[in-house]
């Protein structure tokens, strides 16, 4: 009797499994259907609608507040091309020396010409004594004045070298430098050259490039620093060329923390021959780079923004120049990135519809 009892409790058991997997089997269609129906009710309507085949993002001015989106007017510009070169820190211990043998010349030249002036008052003396009656002898006489031809040709000995020493130094360092050598007043930033305050940089400019205006600067770089630049000031055109032979030559001044002599450095400055070319700056904070390309949101009314391709090849220090964008546009300088994310995940819905 209990077989018989156990065979039809295992013979039910059998059934019920069998009835559970059929109910699964028949029902898996009908609650896959649920599930998608119940994902499309949930699903967060789409901010993205296209017009003329361009992606516009769309978010209501309360969406924005929460989410962090700010804009900003673009700033109108004028532009004018840079040009871009090279340059190398000069050693000056030649132009140092030459201030040390000025002064040392100019020294000996005062002390022959101090000198000068006491044999010439002796030999006047014993001359009129010699005069007067032969009071004193004619030899005496002879040697005051060969004192005083020896003390001129002295004189004019010291002259002669200071005279070469202003021309040698002019030929090789030109007029600003030379003057810094040889008058007592010069600007803060030659007299800090000679106090190893300041480095002398030699730059290479391009053949039709203006003469700099005295006072004005460039930006310079040791190469492969991306640090920020350093200011250095114009002092004249150089002597000699570049070693490389590049257009024509001239002397900066700039502080000497990081540079070295020997070092080669990048050089910036505006092109003042070019005619301004008017345009806006991108902000940095508002760019987006994606597949390689910088793009930037801008406004449209109060709650729609389109993403549009900007240039990167004229680059301020506030952002990045362009000339083909409209003075009135308004670009998104905050939350950029998100407006990309939510433009994505409407282009990858499309793709997993397709």
């Amino acid at each position: 009797m209990n077989k018989k009892l156990t065979l039809i409790v295992a013979l039910q058991a059998f059934i019920i499994v069998v009835l559970f997997w059929v109910l699964i089997f028949y029902g898996r269609d009908e609650y896959e259907a649920y599930q998608s129906s119940q994902e499309e009710e949930i699903e967060s309507p789409s901010r993205i609608t296209e017009k003329a085949g361009v992606s516009v993002v769309y978010l209501p001015l309360p969406t924005q507040q929460n989410s962090g989106i700010k804009t900003a007017k673009v700033i109108s510009t004028g532009f004018r091309g840079e040009i871009k070169s090279f340059g190398n820190v000069v050693n000056i211990d030649s132009l140092i020396d030459a201030k040390s043998n000025y002064l040392n010349l100019k020294t000996n030249a005062n002390l022959a010409h101090a000198n000068n002036q006491q044999n010439i008052q002796q030999y006047q003396r014993l001359k009129t004594l010699n005069d007067d009656d032969k009071n004193v002898s004619d030899r005496a006489v002879q040697e005051a004045l060969a004192a005083v031809n020896a003390d001129n040709a002295n004189v004019k000995s010291y002259e002669l070298q200071l005279q070469n020493l202003k021309y040698s130094t002019r030929l090789r360092w030109g007029e600003a430098l030379s003057a810094l050598i040889f008058n007592e007043k010069s600007a803060a930033h030659l007299t800090n050259l000679i106090e190893r305050k300041n480095v002398l940089i030699q730059v290479s400019l391009p053949l039709a490039t203006n003469t700099p205006a005295s006072g004005s600067s460039i930006k310079i770089s040791p190469l492969n620093d991306t640090g920020i630049p350093i200011h250095a000031i114009y002092v004249s055109p150089a002597a000699t060329a570049d070693t490389n032979g590049f257009g024509k030559t001239f002397y900066y001044s700039a502080p000497a923390d990081q540079l070295r002599i020997g070092m080669r450095v990048n050089v910036e400055l505006g092109d003042t021959k070019s005619n301004a070319v008017a345009g806006v700056i991108i902000p940095s904070n508002a760019v987006v780079w994606y597949a390689g390309t910088p793009w930037a949101y801008f406004k449209q009314g109060q709650d729609q923004f389109v993403r549009k391709p900007i240039s990167a090849d004229n680059e301020v220090e506030t952002g990045w120049f362009n000339k083909n964008l409209s003075a009135d546009s308004e670009v998104v300088v905050n939350g950029a990135q998100l407006l990309l994310s939510e433009e994505f995940k409407y282009l990858i819905k499309n793709e997993n519809d397709d």
